[in-house]
């Protein structure tokens, strides 16, 4: 394991909560696969907090991807939070995309916010019609 790489995990409501902080290569991808095989009870999801990576290796990366297989936890039942959650999650997990800012540091239900309703452009829209759903949406998507 990287010098620079901690795991922590906790359990809440029948799921598994991991966090690893720091560098994660190719050791670092090694430990938390033992860490999902022992941890894992055969219930819940799991849920990868992915925000507080730093550096990640391309090989760290991969080795995940490829020996999390090895591991008995079902790759359906993975879910990664945080930007760095695409570029860890193997075949068949789910990534929740990371949440983005209004530039008005709002959560885009504000009343007098201009984030609130964007105008759709005349060209696409020639009665104006305001687009009230809101530029930043969570999605979740299954990688396949």
């Amino acid at each position: 394991m990287s010098m620079n790489f901690q795991i922590t995990c906790k359990r809440e409501n029948g799921n598994l909560h991991v966090a690893p902080v720091g560098d994660f290569d190719g050791s670092s991808a090694w430990e938390l696969i033992h860490l999902l095989d022992q941890q894992y009870d055969g219930q819940g999801q799991v849920h990868i907090d992915t925000g507080r990576l730093r550096n990640l290796c391309p090989f760290g990366c991969n080795t995940f991807q490829c020996k999390f297989y090895l591991s008995r936890v079902p790759a359906h039942r993975l879910l990664f939070k945080g930007e760095n959650g695409h570029a860890l999650a193997p075949e068949g997990s789910l990534v929740v995309a990371a949440r983005q800012r209004h530039p008005c540091q709002c959560n885009g239900d504000c009343a007098q916010c201009r984030c609130n309703a964007r105008v759709i452009p005349e060209k696409q829209n020639p009665q104006k019609v305001l687009d009230n759903n809101p530029p930043s949406c969570e999605l979740l998507e299954r990688i396949d």
